[in-house]
Parts: structure tokens; sequence; C-alpha cells
């Protein structure tokens, strides 16, 4: 006789978990619906060891918004004194389909007995060190719903930065492209067609009309076209796999990073995020209760950027050593020297969290500033880039027909 596993609930709204022998499952589910208010699930014993090692593996991606939607909401249930598995399962209702599945996953871990930060360990493409860490730290303090009301804070933050970097590339980016299509309408479709008028008229092609068709002709032509083709494409192979193995290769991802970091303006501004991100994290682990070790374990995780999360590992070794943390980092130039001071000063005053937010906040005006400086500067750009390419094609157009009107 087939053993089934089931997890119930009671008359005193707990969960229970145990096993049952029965002929099939509609029996057996029967026969717990007689005993039990609520049957969650039920499953053969033998279905449930084969699905075991599958979770991680088909875990879905979820996006960071849809997470602190639901992040928040599962913060203001737990405070309301909803149970934890109460508030998964009405968290498993919401617009996220990949985020239901997930949560319906740590919803059957809680109800197994698991710890919700246990739980949510075991799906890490969607809750990542830094999650599991402030949850953990919640359930240790006995303050969750704060700790998930940080962890939404955060995870907001990231999320109107990444905002306020696509809006500000948005616009050249629509000027461009409709540059390019303009550009292309004229040499691909109005210059053909105007073309041979010139020729048979015998009109003397000006010296950019005769440029643009050399190039027309040229990349229409397969000679050079086809190679031209499968050079990109060899080298949009090599970039991704560079990429890729640079994520398993630490000194590939390092060498990326360092040379990304000397671009102007853009390393600067990089640079400048991913300090912001550190010190919101760290501010939000302090707060949460997570030791001062555990929360520069995690900052390396979360820095973005291999040559800051170096940094930072060298900082929290030279911590252990029995520095304290405002000489670990200045002695590794974790941080610019007024985020140090200010370190300094929340150290002696014991108050570090609060002066790494404030820390974090004033770099994030500043790459507000900076985002805003570049969008101011790359518009002009293009816009003369574009209009003089825009200006060429359209003069090389003309300038035949002008030398037609001249000869009549």
């Amino acid at each position: 006789m087939p053993t089934f596993v089931f997890k119930a609930v009671d008359e005193n709204d707990r969960v229970v978990q145990g096993t049952l022998n029965a002929p099939s499952e509609s029996l057996a589910q029967l026969r717990l619906r007689k005993v039990y208010k609520n049957v969650l699930s039920i499953k053969e014993e033998d279905v449930v060891q084969a699905g075991a090692q599958t979770v991680f593996q088909s875990s879905p991606r979820v996006g960071i918004e849809a997470l602190a939607v639901y992040t928040r909401q599962l913060a203001t249930m737990i405070e309301a004194g909803i149970s934890i598995n109460r508030s998964l399962r009405f968290l498993t209702q919401g617009d996220s389909q990949n985020l239901n599945l997930v949560l319906a996953r740590v919803a059957e871990g809680v109800e197994g007995g698991k710890s919700l930060s246990k739980a949510m360990a075991e799906q890490p493409r969607v809750f990542n060190e830094t999650f599991v860490a402030l949850v953990k730290a919640g359930e240790t303090s006995g303050s969750l719903d704060i700790a998930l009301k940080k962890l939404a804070d955060l995870m907001e933050k990231v999320v109107n930065m990444k905002k306020k970097v696509v809006s500000t590339f948005a616009y050249p980016l629509v000027i461009g492209v409709v540059c390019i299509a303009i550009t292309c309408l004229f040499v691909f479709y109005i210059m053909p067609m105007m073309l041979p008028m010139f020729v048979n008229m015998g009109v003397k092609l000006p010296w950019p009309t005769v440029a643009l068709i050399f190039t027309v002709n040229l990349c229409r032509d397969p000679r050079f076209f086809v190679p031209l083709v499968i050079v990109m494409v060899v080298g949009l192979y090599v970039m991704i796999t560079f990429l890729q193995n640079s994520k398993s290769a630490p000194q590939v991802r390092y060498w990326l990073d360092l040379n990304l970091l000397k671009v102007p303006v853009v390393g600067r501004l990089l640079q400048m995020n991913d300090q912001a991100r550190v010190l919101y994290t760290m501010a939000t682990l302090l707060d949460a209760g997570v030791s001062l070790t555990d929360t520069l374990t995690t900052l390396e995780l979360v820095a973005g950027n291999m040559v800051l999360s170096q940094k930072i590992n060298w900082a929290r070794k030279s911590m252990l050593e029995g520095a304290s943390v405002y000489r670990s980092m200045e002695m590794h130039d974790t941080l610019p020297q007024t985020a140090l001071q200010m370190i300094k000063v929340g150290e002696e005053t014991g108050n570090l969290s609060d002066m790494a937010r404030r820390v974090g906040k004033l770099y994030e005006d500043d790459v507000d500033i900076q985002l805003d400086n570049l969008a101011s500067m790359l518009e002009p750009m293009i816009m003369a880039v574009m209009g003089t390419v825009v200006g060429f094609v359209t003069l090389a157009t003309f300038l035949p027909m002008v030398s037609l009107l001249q000869q009549l």
C-alpha cells in the first residue's frame, strides 16, 4: 500500500505534516478531510523524494520591481498579525505568475517546518544573499516585518535608479534611431530612384554624391557584405562567451570592471552607483541586527563590481585582525574620504548605520546629478552627429538636381 505525505491545517489553524497509508490518493484525501479542517497538499512519498532535488533547477527568474511589491505586502501582513504561511499563501494569488510559483514553494517549506530564511535560501535565483541575511536577522530579533520593510525600501531604491538610467538614455536613443531610419530611407530608396535620371541626362555628379554611391554599392556587394556579417557574428559570439566566462573567472571579471571604471564620465558614474548601493545595504543590514562581519561578507556579494568587492574583502579581513571599520576601509581605499570620515563619526558615536545611510543618500543624489549632466551632454552630441550625417546624405542627394537645373 503506498504511503502519502500530507500537510493539513487543524482546528487551531496550525499546520500539521505527516504520512498516511492508503490505497489511492483520493481515498487518502477523503480520510484526511474527516480529521483536519483543510488539506494543503498530499503527494505520494516517492514523488516527493524525486521532486525534492529539482526545486533550484526549475526556479524561475523574477523582476526586482515585482519582488519589491510582494515584499512590502508580506511585511504589511506579518505586521497585522497574519501568520507567515497564510501570508505567503495570500501572496501566491498576485499578478506575477513566476513569483507566485516561487512563493508557493517557500510556503511549502515553511509549512514543512523550515524557517522563512531557509525556505527562501532554497530559491537563490529569486532571493539573493542580502535578502536571506535580512530575513534571517529579522527572524532572530523578532522584528521580521521591519526587516522586510527595509528590504522593500532597498529594492525600491534600486528600481528607481534603474528607471533613472533608462529615462536618461531613452531620449538620445530614440533620436538616434529616427535619424538612422531617415538616412536609410534616403540612401536605399530615394537615391536609387533619382540616380538613373541624372546619368541619362549626363549630369556630372559632385563628390558627396559619388562618395555616397560608392558606400551604398559597397554595402550591397556580397563580397563585402557577407564577410562583414561573418566578422560581426563571430565578434558577437566571442564577446558573449567572454562575458559569460567572466562570471566564472574572477580574474577576467576583475579586469573588465577595472577597465570599465577608467572610462571617462561613465566609470565615475558606475563607481558612485555601486558605492551608494553598498552603503544603503550596509545601513539596512546593521539596522536589522546583522553583525558587522556578516554585513561586510554580504556587501562583497552585492557590490556589483569586482574591484569594490575585493576592497571590501580586504577590509573585512583587516577588521577581523582587530582594526576598526574606518581604519580597515581607509587602508584599502574602499570608499572616498568623505564617506570614510562620516563612517568614522558614526563608529565613534555608535550610529554607524545612520551615517552609512546619509552617505548613501549623498551619493545617490550625486548620481542623479551626474545622470542629468550626462543626458544634457549626450543629447546635443547625438543631434550634432546625426544632423551631420543626415545633412551630408541630403546634400549628396539634391546636389545633382541643382546641377541639372543649372544646365537647363
